[in-house]
């Protein structure tokens, strides 16, 4: 069996869609399945990561977030013949497009809909359709989000849910200069951690005002770089939150600082939060969840309230401080949650979804 994965960037880039693709190459060629990527980057070349191939594309534009490139559809002209299957990660409009000039076995992952781009989506929704209406297979990575996708809404019968899954080997190690540097910058407060781009559906100022409501021995951390750093890092200030609240940018390993949390958060207000791998991460790491009631949002499907974390109503700091209190106050429900999410991470190892998507393959090709 041979598969060419259509997807975005290249390797070493590691944002959610990337590490679980990566994950997911790595997996299907150890089964003996050639798994191939077609992606964009800065020159064009064929390189091996993590025991796959993939054939990088020198990227020409973006337009609305979307890459172009004429290397890309010269060397998937080139190969595709090669394959039995051709997998999607959308939203990927060039690779979606290029799937209607293939008479290959079609499938689409689909990790989110269009959302942002509303004037550019009118003139290609007919395309994305006649893309959805041809694939053979649609993966969805929630229930909560095909119920509601107004874009998958005619294409749910030939929908599957698997969701999202990670290599647990690649969670592993520990870095004793981040266990010092928090120690340094907090002391020995319990550590809340939330981590993800500084953007507005991630919800981050709601956790920010949530620190005027958590417990003196309660620390907030929140992990990542974006266009509102700077307007976040001016609310702390201001709400004289310096001392329960610390904004640490960007940083290399999120696994190092998950790892030393004591509970993770994840605020996000709208349903462009899609699923939040980094739920996934802090799962294995046994760490309770809380996240937002977002209508859609594949969060609620990762974090089970009662279960594996506490589930609240967005936008709500009072209700996130209060769920804060709650679990790190009460050291049964810790241990209860903390467990849960430990056998909750076994149904996304990356294994089990990988076994997943190898029996959606055979039959796809039956």
């Amino acid at each position: 069996m041979k598969v060419l994965h259509l997807g975005k960037l290249c390797p070493p880039n590691e944002g959610g869609i990337e590490i679980f693709s990566y994950d997911l190459l790595e997996y299907l060629n150890s089964k003996g399945i050639k798994a191939d990527l077609l992606c964009f980057g800065s020159k064009t070349a064929k390189s091996s990561y993590k025991g796959f191939d993939y054939f990088e594309c020198k990227m020409n534009i973006k337009v609305n977030s979307a890459p172009l490139s004429y290397d890309f559809i010269k060397i998937f002209k080139r190969i595709e013949r090669e394959y039995d299957i051709i997998h999607i990660h959308s939203p990927n409009p060039l690779a979606e497009f290029l799937s209607l000039f293939t008479d290959k076995k079609i499938i689409i992952h689909w990790h989110s809909d269009i959302v942002k781009q509303k004037i550019s989506y009118r003139f290609y929704k007919p395309i994305q359709q006649k893309v959805l209406k041809k694939a053979h297979k649609i993966i969805c990575t929630s229930p909560q989000y095909l119920e509601t996708s107004k874009q998958l809404r005619d294409f749910k019968e030939n929908a599957v849910i698997i969701p999202l899954g990670l290599n647990p080997s690649r969670l592993k190690a520990s870095n004793e200069k981040v266990t010092k540097s928090l120690k340094a910058k907090i002391g020995n407060k319990k550590i809340v951690l939330s981590i993800g781009r500084l953007i507005y559906y991630k919800g981050f100022e709601y956790l920010i005002k949530a620190g005027k409501y958590i417990k003196d021995d309660v620390a907030i951390v929140i992990v990542g770089g974006g266009p509102l750093y700077e307007n976040l890092k001016d609310m702390v200030k201001a709400l004289n939150l310096e001392n329960k609240v610390y904004l640490l940018g960007r940083v290399d390993k999120i696994s190092f600082y998950i790892k030393e949390s004591d509970l993770f958060c994840l605020p996000s207000v709208e349903r462009t939060e899609a699923f939040g791998l980094v739920l996934v991460e802090a799962l294995y790491f046994g760490k309770p969840l809380i996240t937002t009631n977002v209508e859609g949002s594949g969060m609620n499907y990762v974090n089970q309230d009662g279960i594996t974390g506490l589930v609240v109503p967005p936008r709500n700091p009072k209700a996130l401080a209060d769920a804060i209190n709650k679990i790190l106050s009460d050291n049964n429900l810790y241990e209860r949650f903390s467990k849960n999410a430990r056998e909750r991470f076994k149904e996304f190892d990356i294994s089990s979804i990988g076994d997943k998507i190898v029996s959606l393959y055979e039959e796809v090709l039956r």
